[in-house]
């Protein structure tokens, strides 16, 4: 299956982009990859997921009390995500991206990262 070059936008506010062109803008942390559209699905999906834990704000508080349990879950879900995400983008890179990323020694592969509930 034939692979196209994407950019995977990880700005905090926004890291659920992927375009297919690299968007002029300094702002953006910005990872050049290249997947079938299958992995892009994946992708997606992934950040999408991520994304959607990001700052929950019903597990930050209650009309009670702030919930430090729930934010320590949110926390580690968050965590797990952006391990699952820096994977897959390592995986699908560009030469290029895989140097920076070992250069940034984002990669968490130890057998301890996934969220604890």
């Amino acid at each position: 299956m034939h692979k196209q070059k994407y950019y995977v936008n990880l700005h905090p506010l926004s890291m659920d982009d992927i375009s297919p062109v690299k968007i002029p803008d300094s702002s953006l942390i910005q990872y050049e990859i290249e997947v079938t559209p299958t992995e892009l699905e994946e992708m997606e999906y992934i950040l999408e997921e991520t994304q959607a834990h990001d700052l929950e704000l019903h597990n930050l508080f209650t009309f009670e009390h702030y919930n430090q349990d729930a934010t320590d879950v949110d926390s580690k879900e968050v965590q797990y995500g952006m391990n699952r995400i820096f994977e897959k983008i390592y995986e699908y890179g560009t030469p290029e991206t895989k140097g920076q990323l070992d250069e940034m020694g984002v990669m968490d592969l130890s057998p301890n990262r996934s969220p604890k509930h």
